[in-house]
């Protein structure tokens, strides 16, 4: 399993003009205000501060920002400008994950799969990393893909395990790069396959991935 990364919005940078005689932050409308706090969360044209990021965050995750409610989960999660607190962090993951958040569906579905801050459900690990795997994120798209190929949360089923690690794979995650090769070295869910092996541990290889490196120095043709 992977360790949850926060995900960067593609929304307006802030506005950082200043009004003479008065505070800027009580100048700032709501959406410049949460964009100041993804600035300084994500260090964009400044220096990183998570401790001025997070109120600012929070008001705009109350406001209803789905994005917002997602960096104050993993915030909370991993104790970023505040003491950590689990529980609080699972509440905005599954407020933005509602709303269909990618990361927020794969990092509640990893504190399920884990037993971090709740108690360990494979069941409900399974429901979200489909819904996160449904909405196209690569990392819930292989945890899936795992699950079905394990039988964790669910029936084992080989072909849906292979069919969604490959869609992870084609995305270019290389844990699914990697584990589509396995499953075409060992013909489990298609038929053997050295070349396409190759291929996808070839894939997974050129992003850093050493497993995949060793097996396929392994692999190549004397």
């Amino acid at each position: 399993m992977r360790a949850p990364i926060p995900r960067i919005a593609g929304t307006k940078k802030p506005s950082h003009r200043q009004s003479k005689g008065r505070s800027p932050m009580n100048t700032m409308t709501p959406l410049e205000s949460a964009e100041l706090g993804r600035a300084l969360f994500y260090g964009i044209r400044r220096r990183r501060n998570y401790s001025q990021a997070l109120p600012l965050l929070m008001s705009a995750a109350k406001t209803g920002y789905v994005h917002w409610q997602y960096l104050v989960g993993y915030s909370l999660s991993h104790g970023l400008g505040v003491k950590r607190n689990l529980r609080a962090a699972r509440h905005w993951y599954a407020k933005a994950g509602r709303r269909g958040h990618p990361g927020a569906l794969f990092n509640l579905a990893l504190m399920y799969d884990l037993g971090e801050g709740v108690r360990p459900s494979p069941r409900k690990a399974f429901a979200l990393y489909k819904r996160g795997a449904q909405v196209g994120d690569a990392w819930s798209q292989c945890n899936l893909a795992l699950a079905y190929l394990s039988g964790l949360g669910t029936s084992r089923n080989v072909r849906a395990g292979v069919r969604w690690m490959r869609k992870a794979a084609s995305q270019g995650d290389p844990s699914a790069q990697y584990n589509l090769g396995l499953a075409y070295l060992e013909g489990e869910g298609v038929r053997t396959n050295v070349k396409q092996a190759r291929i996808w541990f070839g894939r997974a290889a050129r992003r850093g991935h050493r497993k995949a490196a060793r097996l396929l120095g392994s692999l190549r043709p004397n």
